[in-house]
């Protein structure tokens, strides 16, 4: 994956707790509760990402693009098992000509990003960047997509 630059974010993730049963033919008897923890470090957080829909032949801003983005958080090792550095969040709106429109980009690595225009369905997948600003463009109705990762402190070109 590579080396990451930037601050170290810290973080502990708790999973959901598990419970240790005793059964017998007529009863189930919790014993115990455990929780498995994992610390995690996050080398430099994405700066940002930024989405927009642009109509392929004008350029300009598509009015009335349905969109489904669901983040993929940072995985973070716990021995065995892989445990998600934050929550899975699904973001549901409806364009109206703005530009850009920002998704949260706090412990994510990625972003699965459905859009519905005109009978259409159009898929891509925008990676996030430890301290860099992902802007991702689909192009309706042509389905090209344009991701680039610039550096920190940057903003998404119009």
């Amino acid at each position: 994956m590579g080396y990451f630059v930037g601050n170290i974010n810290q973080r502990t993730v708790t999973t959901t707790p598990t419970n240790i049963e005793t059964s017998t033919a007529t009863s189930t008897k919790v014993v115990a509760t455990t929780y498995l923890s994992t610390y995690c470090t996050i080398s430099g957080q994405p700066g940002g990402i930024s989405v927009r829909f642009l109509n392929s032949t004008t350029l300009t801003p598509v009015n009335g693009v349905y969109v489904v983005a669901v983040n993929r958080p940072f995985l973070c090792s716990g021995g065995t098992t892989l445990t998600p550095a934050g929550p899975q969040t699904v973001t549901i709106f409806t364009t109206n000509r703005s530009e850009w429109y920002p998704l949260s980009s706090d412990s994510n690595h990625a972003y699965s990003i459905a859009a519905f225009y005109a009978g259409h369905t159009y898929n891509f997948t925008a990676d996030l960047r430890p301290v860099s600003i992902t802007c991702a463009t689909l192009y309706i109705p042509s389905g090209q997509t344009n991701v680039t990762i610039t550096t920190f402190g940057n903003t998404c070109v119009t």
